[in-house]
C-alpha cells in the first residue's frame, strides 16, 4: 500500500502536474498509415488529446471505448474518469488511403517456394467504430497496420485456396486473378469497416529462355544447280594469294534466305 502510494506521489511531481504545460497526445502516423495506438497511457498526468481533421481517436479502458470523432483538443482530467489510472488510445486516419504491401502463404505445388505470391493494396476506412471494436475483440491493439497486413493475406490465402488457383493461373493469368481477387476481398472486407480501392500481384520476371544453337544456313537449289562443283579436298595445303581481292562486281546478285 505505501509502494503504491509513493508511486502515486512521484506521478503527481510529473511536470505536467505541478502547473506547467500539459503533454498533448497526438496520432504519429507512418506513411501509408490508418492505424496508430498509445498503450498504457498514465492518466494522472496533465495531458490534452489532440485530434486533426480527418482522424478519430478511442480512449480503451477495460475493454470500454469512449469515441472522439471531432478534431480538436481534449483534456484527459483523472477525475472525470474514476477508478482508473492508465488507459490505451487508438487512433484511426479516416481520411487517408494507404497503399500497403502484402504476402500470401498460399504455395501451389508447381511454384517454388522462393517465389511467394505478393503486391500491393490500397485500403481506406470508411467505419471507424466497427474497425475499433473488431481490434479490441481479437486484441491486436499493438499491431497497427499489421493488422490490415493479417486481414489481407489470410483473406487472399482463403479464396486461392477456395478456388484451387494453380501456378499456371499465377504466372500467365495475372491480370484475371487481380480481378478475381478484387472482386472477393471488397464484400469480406465492407463489414469489417474497410473499403478496398485496388489490388495489384506483383509480376515476377521470366526466367531467360535458353538460346538455340545457330543452324547453318540453307543454300537454295536455284542456287545448289548453277554452283560449281565443289573439288575434291587434298592434304596439300592451298597456296596463299597475297594478292589484294577485286572489287565486288556490280551485277553481282545476292540472296536472302
Amino acid at each position: 500500500m505505501i509502494k503504491n502510494l509513493l508511486a502515486r506521489l512521484l506521478a503527481n511531481l510529473k511536470p505536467g502536474n505541478l502547473g506547467l504545460r500539459p503533454h498533448t497526445l497526438s496520432a504519429n502516423f507512418a506513411p501509408d498509415s490508418l492505424i496508430a495506438h498509445r498503450s498504457q497511457h498514465n492518466l494522472l498526468e496533465r495531458s490534452i488529446l489532440h485530434l486533426a481533421p480527418g482522424e478519430a481517436a478511442y480512449l480503451i479502458i477495460n475493454g470500454q471505448y469512449t469515441p472522439v470523432y471531432e478534431a480538436g483538443d481534449y483534456p484527459l482530467d483523472p477525475d472525470n474518469i474514476p477508478q482508473t489510472e492508465t488507459a490505451d488510445i487508438l487512433y484511426l486516419n479516416t481520411a487517408a488511403t494507404a497503399r500497403r504491401p502484402w504476402q500470401s502463404a498460399y504455395q501451389p505445388s508447381q511454384r517454388r517456394l522462393d517465389q511467394p505470391l505478393t503486391g500491393q493494396y490500397t485500403l481506406s476506412i470508411h467505419d471507424p467504430e466497427t474497425v475499433c471494436r473488431t481490434i479490441i475483440e481479437n486484441q491486436t491493439l499493438e499491431l497497427d497496420d499489421d493488422y490490415l497486413d493479417q486481414i489481407i493475406s489470410y483473406t487472399i490465402d482463403q479464396s486461392l485456396i477456395h478456388e484451387q488457383v494453380s501456378a499456371d493461373d499465377i504466372d500467365y493469368q495475372t491480370e484475371a486473378l487481380q480481378n478475381f481477387l478484387k472482386a472477393w476481398l471488397r464484400p469480406q472486407l465492407k463489414p469489417l469497416g474497410l473499403t478496398l480501392h485496388d489490388l495489384r500481384i506483383a509480376r515476377r520476371a521470366s526466367p531467360p529462355r535458353p538460346q538455340p544453337s545457330p543452324q547453318p544456313i540453307a543454300t537454295p537449289a536455284y542456287a545448289r544447280e548453277s554452283a560449281a562443283p565443289v573439288a575434291a579436298k587434298t592434304t596439300a595445303p592451298a597456296p596463299k594469294n597475297d594478292a589484294p581481292r577485286p572489287p565486288l562486281g556490280q551485277d553481282k546478285i545476292f540472296y536472302r534466305v
